[in-house]
Formats: C-alpha cells, structure tokens, sequence
C-alpha cells in the first residue's frame, strides 16, 4: 500500500490581520512523518539521548510513501483560487491522509486524487478548526463523487476500523490508529513486556508501552501511561470542540486510558 501525505510546510510567517489565517503544520511535521520514518534523528520526546521506542518493531515506512507534497502554512482567510497551491497531479498512491491543510484546498483534493488514481483519503482533525462540520460533508459528497474511501478522525488516534475496506488496511498496513496493547504479566501483576499492535498516529503508543514496562497493572500503570502520554506531548486541541463536547486533546488520552483497560494480558 502506498501512502499519499499531503500537509503545510511550517515557517515562520505570521497572519498580517484578522483576514489571514495560519495552519497547523506540527503535527505532521514532528509527529506524523517521523513516525512513519522511524528516524532517531527527529525525536521530539528524549532529544539527544533518544531510546528509539521503536527499535525492536522494525518499522520504516519510508519506501510506502509515494510523496509527501508540503503546501504554505499561511494563507487569506477565504481562497478564491485553492487549486493554485496543488499540483496538476500526485504521484502514484492508494490512500491520502490530509493533515492541516487549509479548508478551501482541501475540498478540492478528493477530485485530484481520483484523477491520480487514489481510492482513499484520511481528513485528520487534531483541531476542530481543521475540518469544519460543513468542510467535512462536503468532502464526503466529494469522496462518493469520486468514488473514494474516507474517514475523518478527530483527533487521528481514534481512527478505528469501519466499513472501508482501504482504511481498514491502512490501520494493518501502518499499525496506526486507535492504540492497542499487549502486556506480559508475571504472577506480581507486573508488566514484563508491553507490545504495541497499534499505535497512535503520532507515535506516542512506542513511548508508552516502554514505560508501562515494569509498572504493575492497575493504578501504576494507569499513571505511567497518563504521565508519558501527556509528556510526549499530545498536540490535540486543547478547546472545547462542538461537535466532541469535550477538546480533542481530552478525547486523545480517555482513548490512550481505554486501550490501557482493553490490553490483551499474557499471563508468563
């Protein structure tokens, strides 16, 4: 499976006034993209001294990334002419995953892809302010025009398996997603080992699961997972979302405590 990204490439440019907008570029930027190319060399938990979390996965999805197209991270408010930041074309790709791009260019995206020969796309939504209600079902109806798979996570770590087959391989394929655990544990109620089968999208699952490692099962371990995933940090928003009723940063770590309870226990 190929992976199409498609996000804002940061600077340091600062809206003029009320009428420009910036976008979100950290999350794909420190996050998403050194997640998927397990490089030591950009983490932003351990700096210098980092205990690569990934290592013993073996996971490099770099040769899965047919592109990764970069747009600016500042714009006017309303674009009259979106398609002037894309290209005629996107590489070969299967799936597109969508990370802060600006409301009136994303819109114009699913036709492209369809064009480029993708069949699904990722609209990810650490914010609210990435994909309005309105953005996003407009998006849909582009996605069922162009006959496309999509989901819209909000924040991306709750992506969860569904009726797209695409997106449901993308979950496999990548290991991302809503988080998932399994932990050996001794006759104490220690954890020897915690494995990760999926990890948020971030990456922040690798970090957990090695400091969940000698933690005892229960309240130990429920505040190791809610100091190191806190630490790492999370980029979710921290405002209230309408449609969450809650801030999507909030959402992130119930989701981050559930996997926790759900954990597949291997009793050694």
């Amino acid at each position: 499976m190929k992976m199409l990204i498609v996000c804002s490439e940061k600077s340091s440019k600062l809206p003029e006034n009320e009428f420009y907008i910036k976008t979100d570029s950290r999350f794909a930027n420190s996050k998403f993209i050194p997640n998927m190319i397990d490089s030591k060399e950009v983490c932003t938990v351990c700096g210098r001294r980092c205990m690569w979390c990934r290592g013993r996965y073996k996971l490099n999805f770099k040769d899965s990334i047919s592109e990764i197209v970069k747009l600016p991270d500042l714009y006017r408010k309303f674009e009259d002419f979106p398609l002037k930041y894309l290209p005629s074309k996107f590489k070969e790709h299967d799936i597109a995953v969508l990370l802060g791009i600006h409301e009136d260019i994303i819109v114009e995206i699913p036709k492209l892809l369809h064009n480029s020969g993708g069949k699904a796309l990722i609209a990810a939504c650490e914010s609210g302010k990435w994909v309005s209600k309105w953005t996003r079902e407009k998006l849909v109806d582009e996605c069922k025009k162009n006959r496309l798979q999509y989901a819209f996570p909000k924040p991306f770590c709750t992506l969860n398996y569904g009726k797209f087959p695409l997106i449901n391989e993308f979950i496999d394929t990548f290991k991302i997603g809503k988080p998932n655990f399994r932990l050996f544990v001794d006759n104490r109620n220690i954890i020897r080992k915690a494995e990760v089968i999926i990890s948020a999208p971030c990456g922040n699952g690798y970090n957990i699961a090695r400091h969940l490692e000698g933690k005892k099962l229960g309240e130990e371990a429920r505040r190791a997972l809610a100091k190191y995933w806190h630490s790492y940090p999370c980029l979710g928003d921290m405002h209230i979302d309408g449609e969450l009723g809650d801030t999507p940063l909030h959402i992130a770590g119930y989701t981050h405590y559930s996997a926790l309870e759900r954990a597949e226990i291997i009793r050694i």
